[in-house]
């Protein structure tokens, strides 16, 4: 079975020396009470800086989202002892305190933090020159409102110097398209082209129109001609396929489109009969007619196609060019538009001093030096020397210890 450490021996040597371990702590204390004592007094100053949301919202066109913005609270203190702000301060400090002349000393006598809600900052200087100490809280608590500002804010002026930029840019690019679509219309020839093309696309229409007339007509005059050519054994006609022949003819000359025309035949009266064989010969003579008119049609409308082709191209050509000079004359007027938009919400943000970081309060010169550190050192240095007599007690208890078997020393 293996050996059991007894503790008795080691409570019992802290008990028999405890006058020695009080005594070492107060000793301890006594000095550390005296060295402070004798250290120059300090002094503490606090600065309070506010972080505050806009309470409106500029915006003259909804095509710039608004982004909700969301202070970054935690952020603030380490902005605040960043070494340029303290290289700044350093630069303030240094005309009225030239004892501080590193950006080490002054970074061990600053220091930031947040107060009881987070959108309050505190920041504290320690030194022992009270009026040098409210001086460097106030200097530095202006300095940090001008960057804080300029980083999270975009009150430094750099937002609204980037929108002017580039509303200049959209100036340039609008008055170039404004002096490209007055160029153009000095050669559109777009409305004469247009005039052109609906002038043949009309006479177009004519000749198909006339043309399918004309077919229906040579189709008519055919039949009639068949009918005839059935009765071969009679040589004359009646007078119904007369009439009928001579509408067809006036048909054909298109009398029936200029003037109204009214046949009364009167029964008393009696035509002269008309020779089956003459009959048939004029009609296929009329047919004839009307098919080479169909084809003197066909041969101006073979030639039109060409013209019309050339003029819708040239019709063609001439609208995309228009649109597309158009399109980027309002993309630039549309930008040109929405940059001088934002130019003046940002004009009227970068004036708005009721959000973002501002100076809560500045700090009064302190008549009173701080106390608590040479309380805490006293009660540190007590606690220390205290620890130090135990664990002496405990070394001698176990080195006198016979073969590291403990046994408890010799009682008075």
């Amino acid at each position: 079975m293996e050996d059991e450490i007894d503790l008795r021996p080691y409570v019992e040597a802290l008990i028999k020396n405890w006058k020695w371990i009080v005594g070492a702590g107060v000793l301890a204390a006594v000095i550390a009470f005296i060295a402070a004592s004798l250290l120059p007094p300090t002094y503490e100053a606090t600065t309070l800086v506010a972080v505050t949301q806009p309470g409106q919202l500029v915006q003259f066109d909804p095509r710039f989202e608004a982004v909700a913005e969301t202070q970054p609270l935690k952020a603030y203190p380490e902005l605040a002892t960043s070494d340029e702000i303290l290289q700044e301060l350093l630069n303030e400090v240094s005309s009225f305190a030239p004892e501080i002349n590193s950006l080490e000393k002054l970074r061990r006598i600053t220091e930031a933090g947040a107060g009881a809600d987070p959108s309050i900052l505190r920041l504290t200087v320690t030194y022992r020159d009270p009026q040098i100490t409210a001086d460097v809280a106030n200097q530095w608590a202006e300095l940090f409102v001008v960057r804080a500002n300029e980083v999270f804010g975009n009150l430094g002026g750099d937002q609204l110097a980037y929108f002017e930029s580039q509303q200049a840019s959209a100036a340039q690019e609008l008055s170039q398209a404004e002096q490209a679509l007055i160029e153009f219309q000095a050669r559109n020839l777009g409305s004469t082209v247009n005039n052109q093309l609906t002038a043949l696309q009309n006479i177009q229409a004519d000749y198909l129109t006339n043309k399918q007339k004309l077919n229906f007509l040579a189709g008519d005059v055919q039949a009639l001609r068949d009918q005839l050519g059935q009765n071969s054994d009679v040589d004359t006609i009646t007078l119904a396929d007369q009439l009928t022949a001579l509408l067809l003819q006036l048909k054909a000359f298109g009398v029936d489109e200029t003037t109204p025309l009214q046949l009364q035949v009167d029964t008393a009266v009696s035509l002269p009969s008309a020779d089956r064989a003459e009959q048939i010969a004029f009609l296929d003579g009329l047919v004839e007619t009307l098919t080479a008119r169909i084809e003197t049609i066909d041969a101006e409308l073979a030639l039109l196609e060409p013209q019309i082709l050339a003029l819708q191209q040239q019709k063609q050509e001439t609208d995309t060019e228009s649109n597309q000079l158009n399109r980027k004359y309002t993309v630039a007027e549309e930008t040109y538009t929405a940059l001088a938009r934002k130019v003046e919400e940002e004009r009227i943000t970068s004036q708005d001093t009721s959000s973002g970081v501002r100076l809560a309060s500045k700090t009064a010169v302190p008549q009173e030096p701080t106390r608590l550190s040479r309380i805490l050192i006293t009660i540190a240095a007590a606690i220390v020397g205290s620890v130090i007599a135990i664990f002496v007690v405990i070394a001698v208890c176990w080195w006198q210890a016979p073969k590291g078997v403990i046994s408890p020393p010799d009682r008075e």
